[in-house]
């Protein structure tokens, strides 16, 4: 289950945390993480890094670094994607670790999904339900926006 972390009623990309769902946003990510198997933690996070919701069993603490680490990969990411001849979109990025794989995600409304799977894993499992945990979280964020 997720725990809402955030205190403040809108992030950066002017999501009115109120309207977000904890329990709905708990199932989905419950659901994406026992099917994937080796999936450790996930967070949801704002474009500028504050945490929207963090799996169960992560500490405040521990959710706020994931997410500054995330935050930090996703921005050279968008950088780099600028940066090119033909402007893009970054969309995610994969940090391969010792102790397992870091997925970050665009999810949508100035959002990241970041996962981290334990060593080991699948990574085309682990992946392939990031990619469906972004798509499930973005219909929240789209309802949440209004």
């Amino acid at each position: 289950m997720l725990k809402r972390r955030a205190t403040a009623a809108r992030s950066s990309a002017g999501l009115d945390r109120s309207l977000l769902d904890p329990g709905l946003l708990d199932q989905v990510l419950d659901d994406g993480m026992a099917r994937a198997g080796g999936v450790r933690h996930a967070v949801l996070l704002s474009q500028d890094g504050t945490v929207l919701v963090a799996s169960r069993g992560l500490s405040r603490r521990d959710a706020e670094h994931l997410a500054e680490i995330a935050s930090g990969f996703h921005g050279l990411a968008r950088s780099t994607g600028r940066r090119r001849a033909r402007p893009a979109q970054a969309r995610r990025t994969m940090i391969e670790l010792e102790s397992g794989t870091l997925f970050v995600a665009a999810a949508g409304a100035g959002t990241c999904l970041v996962v981290l799977s334990a060593a080991g894993t699948d990574q085309a499992v682990a992946a392939a339900e990031t990619a469906r945990l972004v798509e499930r979280v973005g219909e929240q964020l789209r309802r949440a926006r209004g």
